[in-house]
Order: structure tokens, then C-alpha cells, then sequence
């Protein structure tokens, strides 16, 4: 396809979609590992939002390994905390991986209607558990 007759924007909005997938086609690596002597020992990832209107936004995903929890627990600190990276809340593991599957086909849709086509994948609807 000659490159050629398609606008500068439109070519834009390509590549920003095919990085996007890129940084998400598979899981990222823990930032770092916490140590046995670590008050929360195990794996953490540090996502920074890359925007440059503002100052960046830094998120906190955690695992916690010889929790005595019975139900495995994803423990998030959000920019909104009132302690960034030392406050933390609890969410069981299958509502995070509910939430991040959410979090996923939000970004699809938000894709799709900034490349101005939908899908009708995008307009499927299911009832909502609460």
C-alpha cells in the first residue's frame, strides 16, 4: 500500500496503535524483586503514564509472597493515595484480573473510535456481576 496518499495523522494514529500493542503483548517483567527482608517481599512493577501535559502518574502493582492470606491478593498503590508506593489496597486476584481484562477492552475501544472504526465486538454487552 503506497504511503503516499494516506495523511500524516492517520499514519500517526497507526504507529501510536502499534506501539501500543507492542507494550502490550506480553507481560511485562517485575521492576524489581523485594527480598525476604522486605515488609511486602516479592515481585512489584512501577508503570509511570508517560503523558507530558502534566506530571507523570506513577502506579504501584504488588505481590505479596508468604502472605497468610488464604485468598492471593494483588496489592495496588495508586497516584491518588494518600502515600504513593507505601499505601497500598488489597484486591483479590480474580477481581484484578477481571479489572485488568476491563482495563484491556476499555483500550481496544478507545482505540477503535479514535482510529474512527468500531467494531461490533464493541458494542457486545453482558450482564454485570456485583
Amino acid at each position: 500500500m503506497p504511503l503516499d496518499n494516506i495523511p500524516l495523522g492517520e499514519i500517526r494514529r497507526h504507529l501510536h496503535h502499534l506501539v501500543a500493542l507492542a507494550d502490550t503483548g506480553e507481560r511485562p517483567r517485575p521492576t524489581r524483586i523485594n527480598g525476604a527482608d522486605h515488609p511486602m517481599p516479592g515481585q512489584e512493577w512501577v508503570v509511570v503514564e508517560d503523558v507530558t501535559s502534566r506530571a507523570p502518574h506513577t502506579w504501584w502493582v504488588r505481590t505479596a509472597e508468604g502472605s497468610d492470606r488464604t485468598d492471593a491478593a494483588i496489592y495496588l498503590s495508586t497516584p491518588e493515595s494518600m502515600a504513593p508506593g507505601e499505601d497500598y489496597d488489597s484486591v483479590r486476584t480474580a477481581d484484578a484480573r477481571r479489572i485488568a481484562l476491563a482495563i484491556l477492552a476499555a483500550c481496544d475501544r478507545a482505540d477503535h473510535l479514535h482510529a474512527g472504526v468500531t467494531r461490533l465486538a464493541d458494542h457486545r454487552t453482558q450482564p454485570m456481576d456485583h
